[in-house]
């Protein structure tokens, strides 16, 4: 079977050292165009990466006439999202959509829209979907092992060694940092887990550690409509340890220490009445595993990927969250 052939929108940052070099080992699967925002950043990107020059574009319009190209990976700064995974959807073109989705709630919708109304797959990078072990632990939760659930709480405290770009200082352009960067990771992991859909939420953000005008510290909490509460932190200016994943029901609980994006880390589990057991969880590449999962969903195969409308439900929940 052919390789599923990329664009890749963005040419710096984690385009650059993270999801190029993720469709490079994901079988299947071959990264074939780039779009910068400069001639020296799209040609800079096609050498590290074996793009043929001819395909590093600097025009939208002129990488979504490519007919080398496929699927596109949105990598961009979210305020760009909405306009960019639109147009690929209208020009035939699949979309893998960085998170978060996009700024707003009106955006996201946009874009599952133009996705329905082109046939093609749009689905939201939130990584932790491709891991085995967080795909073990849905079904398990949705076939009722641990019973009905009670409580849920995702951790990640990750503070930057530098600040981060500026778009991401910028409220408008990123839809928050802390929120928009790993809170939204956290979110879609609780909302997966959790198998239902959200009543309400609200959160506080704060920006203690770095001062800028975007959060560093977000914490949320979200009552389900099955009665369930959730709750994440996602912190990018203070230590805080491993990751932390808890999962609470009528009949057992998990702790997963570490785990979350593919790190290794250990899997606490217990039933009423019975001891409780410890196991190592390997690391996983989450991104390999992503693009993998993308290709088979683009030959027709069931994936655990986030939808369009899992992005949809994301972003209300960070609005809600950010209050505006």
């Amino acid at each position: 079977m052919a390789d599923l052939r990329w664009g890749m929108i963005g040419s710096s940052g984690w385009a650059d050292h993270t999801f190029a070099p993720a469709v490079a080992r994901a079988r299947g699967n071959k990264l074939v165009a780039v779009l910068g925002s400069t001639a020296s950043g799209a040609q800079g990107f096609a050498e590290r990466h074996g793009i043929a020059r001819a395909h590093a574009h600097t025009e939208l319009k002129a990488l979504l006439a490519d007919a080398a190209v496929d699927a596109v990976w949105v990598a961009s700064p979210p305020d760009l999202h909405r306009v960019q995974a639109v147009a690929a959807l209208k020009a035939g073109k699949h979309v893998l959509c960085e998170k978060p989705m996009a700024v707003s709630v009106a955006d996201c919708r946009a874009m599952t829209r133009a996705a329905q109304a082109a046939g093609r797959l749009l689905h939201v990078g939130f990584n932790n979907r491709s891991h085995p072990q967080f795909q073990a632990l849905a079904k398990a939760i949705a076939q009722g092992r641990y019973g009905e659930a009670l409580e849920a709480r995702v951790q990640v405290y990750h503070p930057y060694p530098s600040p981060p770009p500026q778009w991401r200082q910028n409220r408008r352009r990123s839809g928050g940092w802390a929120i928009g960067d790993v809170g939204t990771h956290l979110l879609d992991v609780l909302r997966w887990l959790m198998n239902a859909d959200a009543a309400h939420a609200q959160g506080v953000l704060s920006s203690r550690c770095w001062g800028f005008k975007t959060d560093d510290h977000a914490a949320v909490n979200v009552v389900f409509k099955n009665g369930a509460v959730g709750n994440i932190t996602a912190c990018t200016g203070a230590a805080g340890g491993a990751p932390r994943v808890e999962f609470y029901g009528t009949k057992g609980y998990f702790i997963l220490r570490g785990g979350l994006f593919g790190m290794p880390g250990e899997l606490e589990s217990g039933l009423k009445g019975r001891e409780s057991t410890t196991v190592a969880v390997a690391g996983f590449d989450t991104y390999g595993g992503e693009v993998e999962l993308f290709a088979k969903a683009v030959r027709g195969k069931a994936v655990s990927l986030a939808s369009g409308d899992d992005g949809v439900a994301n972003i209300r929940l960070v609005a809600a969250a950010r209050g505006w």
